[in-house]
């Protein structure tokens, strides 16, 4: 881990619900606080899962979560693109981002793999006693307020 990148202004987040949002490692108010604040920054939410299109909506509508993500990749989306193995590929197009600017979050290791796969930053969420996630990861966070941190430090870089 190194908390020296050089990186440019972090201008989208992906974000896995399945198991960094939706698990107990993480309190929902958290979550909504945190999501609220770099939403706020004028950060792209992204949120990826392997629930199906439908399940996940409303989970993020019970939640009061919709509003803050710009994109959602489902596993409909990934099996009618046929790239079920690469969300973050699916993200890249979609939002036309530069890798240098996407972050994704996660908290096991095929998130990590993912990202340094489509050349961009990691950070793996500490959960429990899952601390092989953690190999690899360019960031290392055991809450997801700490991603705020993230954020933060990749805008001031670039505004000073």
């Amino acid at each position: 881990m190194s908390n020296n990148i050089n990186i440019d202004n972090m201008k989208t987040v992906i974000l896995d619900f399945d198991g960094t949002l939706n698990k107990a490692c993480t309190a929902i108010k958290t979550v909504k606080d945190t999501l609220k604040e770099m939403y706020a920054m004028g950060v792209t939410l992204v949120l990826t899962s392997k629930q199906e299109q439908e399940l996940l909506e409303n989970t993020l509508d019970e939640l009061n979560l919709s509003n803050y993500f710009s994109v959602i990749v489902s596993a409909d989306n990934a099996k009618a693109t046929g790239k079920d193995n690469n969300m973050v590929q699916m993200v890249l197009e979609h939002t036309d981002s530069d890798p240098s600017q996407v972050l994704i979050v996660g908290e096991n290791t095929e998130h990590i793999e993912l990202g340094k796969k489509a050349g961009i930053k990691t950070c793996a969420v500490k959960c429990g006693d899952n601390n092989s996630a953690t190999a690899g990861a360019d960031y290392v966070i055991n809450d997801i307020r700490a991603l705020l941190d993230i954020v933060w430090q990749s805008y001031y870089q670039t505004m000073y």
